[in-house]
C-alpha cells in the first residue's frame, strides 16, 4: 500500500472505531453523529500530511456536555424535536407531545446545561478512540508508511548529494 491508501485506512478505521464506541456507550439517535464523520488528508506546502477527522457540530458536547446559555432554547427546541422522533425508546407521550417535551428539555438545557458524564451518557465518545489511535495505531501506521517511504526514496541520489559525489 501506498502512503495515501495507508492514511486513507487508518482514518477509516477510525472512523469506525469512533462509531463503535458512540453505539457502545448507547448515544445513537438518528445516526448523524456518523454520517457528519468525514476524514480528510491535507498536504501542506513544506510536504508535511495532517489527518483530520470531521464531526458533527454537537460531537464536543457529547464528548465535554454543554455549559448553560439561556439564549439558545427556541434552537435547541427545533433540535430536540427532531430527536424525538427519531430516538428509540422514548416513551409514547413523547411523541404525541413532541413540541411541549421538547420545550421543556430546551429550557432545562439553557438554564443548567449538561454536565458530562451523567448516567444517560459516560461520556469520551471521543478521547477514547483518540486516545487508543496516539498510542497504538499511530506507531503501526507509521511502521508502515516507513516502509513504503522506503520504496520511494533513492537513497543512492541522497547519499550522493550530501558527499557531493557525481
Amino acid at each position: 500500500m501506498n502512503r495515501q491508501e495507508i492514511y486513507t485506512s487508518y482514518l477509516e478505521r477510525f472512523k469506525k472505531d469512533l462509531v463503535a464506541n458512540y453505539d457502545k456507550l448507547g448515544l445513537r439517535a438518528s445516526g448523524k453523529f456518523e454520517e457528519e464523520l468525514q476524514g480528510e488528508i491535507q498536504r501542506s506546502k513544506a510536504n508535511t500530511t495532517k489527518l483530520i477527522m470531521w464531526g458533527a457540530p454537537y460531537s464536543n458536547n457529547l464528548e465535554r456536555g454543554r455549559s448553560k446559555n439561556r439564549n439558545t432554547t427556541n434552537e435547541l427546541k427545533d433540535a430536540i424535536e427532531g430527536w424525538i422522533e427519531v430516538k428509540r425508546g422514548l416513551p409514547a407521550i413523547f411523541v404525541e407531545k413532541k413540541k411541549q417535551f421538547a420545550f421543556i428539555i430546551a429550557r432545562k438545557i439553557a438554564k443548567e446545561g449538561i454536565k458530562v458524564p451523567n448516567e444517560h451518557n459516560a461520556g469520551k465518545v471521543i478521547s477514547d478512540v483518540a486516545i487508543l489511535y496516539l498510542g497504538e495505531y499511530l506507531f503501526k501506521m507509521m511502521e508502515e508508511i516507513g516502509t513504503d517511504f522506503l520504496k520511494e526514496v533513492d537513497f543512492q541520489a541522497d547519499f550522493r548529494n550530501i558527499l557531493n559525489v557525481k
